[in-house]
């Protein structure tokens, strides 16, 4: 097991070489798919379901994309994005469901079918911290990310690779390596990134579009939320509040990445971004490491989840006592490190 991975309580052994022919199998035998992720989609999540959408509708399938949410700026280009439902109709039913990189059921929209209308329940994740909620879950941890498994899939079914299909994996793939800067870069992923470039993706273009084609409502509010950045020994801070959001005249999709730079400081082991609740909820916590803390089971203490650099969870409670609760947890994985 990678290293990312170890230190996760109660780890289960997924077996993804056992369940990717049940996943194909499933897919093969269906004529209409619904295609879900976790709400607030990022990349990855985004990029792997409109892979496998994009591949499934070329071997002639009816497909469904949904999540009521908004999605990602910076990856609305991709083959079928401008297409993504955000209902569904009452009684709608298909032969497969797709949930990418959910983690949990409870994290998809109010309108994925009940069980006796959602056919197949197929539980595509690279979380090691997963629940195995599908009839099939086709997890596997080692992944850089689920356009790695969307990818499997997509060569197991033998239909036509396109270059679109090509670019959502990529897209994915981009997403969780940090454009192939984290620790989740493997020779794997490089390996697929290469056979997708010969595909026709083009990565000086993909690079350009997922990350320098910034909205200036976001680096207005960067330069907002850069303002709060507080260090305090090896955990570093920053907060994102409605009151910046509607300053700037941004959206909250556009606050990915930010915690990067709190990450960056020199000295700093564990960044953490509190993200204030728009209403009477909790307030989101992300967490990211430069490895010497296990984050995601830091998230896990508040029924939260993630990988071992980077993580999240939601905690009822006042600013203050969240960001306690916080600097306590760190501070104690810290000396639990040392």
């Amino acid at each position: 097991m990678k290293a990312i991975n170890r230190g996760v309580a109660n780890a289960r052994d997924w077996k993804p070489e056992e369940n990717l022919p049940l996943a194909v199998d499933a897919l093969r035998a269906a004529r209409t798919v619904l295609i879900t992720m976790h709400r607030g989609p990022d990349g990855d999540a985004l990029g792997s379901a409109l892979a496998l959408a994009s591949a499934l509708r070329d071997l002639g399938r009816e497909v469904t994309v949904y999540n009521p949410d908004d999605l990602p700026y910076n990856f609305r280009f991709l083959r079928g994005a401008a297409e993504v439902a955000k209902s569904l109709p009452a009684g709608a039913a298909f032969d497969v469901t797709v949930a990418a990189d959910a983690g949990a059921f409870d994290r998809l929209g109010p309108d994925v079918p009940r069980a006796d209308r959602r056919g197949v329940l197929l539980n595509l994740d690279h979380h090691i911290t997963t629940e195995p909620f599908g009839d099939v879950n086709y997890v596997d941890p080692h992944a850089a990310s689920v356009g790695i498994l969307a990818y499997k899939i997509i060569r197991a079914l033998g239909g036509p690779f396109s270059k679109d299909t090509a670019e959502c994996v990529y897209a994915s793939i981009l997403a969780d390596t940090g454009c192939f800067r984290y620790s989740s870069t493997d020779p794997e992923c490089l390996r697929i990134a290469a056979e997708l470039v010969e595909a026709g993706v083009e990565p000086w273009e993909m690079t350009v579009r997922v990350y320098e084609q910034q909205p200036l409502a976001r680096m207005r509010l960067l330069a907002e939320v850069l303002s709060t950045l507080e260090v305090h020994g090896k955990l570093a801070t920053i907060t994102i509040t409605n009151a910046m959001v509607a300053k700037t005249g941004s959206e909250t999709d556009l606050t990915d990445g930010f915690i990067n730079f709190a990450r960056s400081v020199d000295g700093v082991e564990v960044a953490a971004s509190f993200r204030e609740p728009q209403d009477e909820g909790p307030w989101r916590v992300s967490f990211r490491s430069r490895g010497r803390v296990n984050v995601a089971a830091i998230a896990q203490k508040f029924g939260g989840g993630g990988h071992h650099n980077a993580a999240g969870c939601s905690i009822e409670g006042d600013e203050a006592k969240v960001r306690a609760r916080i600097a306590d947890e760190v501070e104690e994985a810290l000396k639990n490190d040392a």
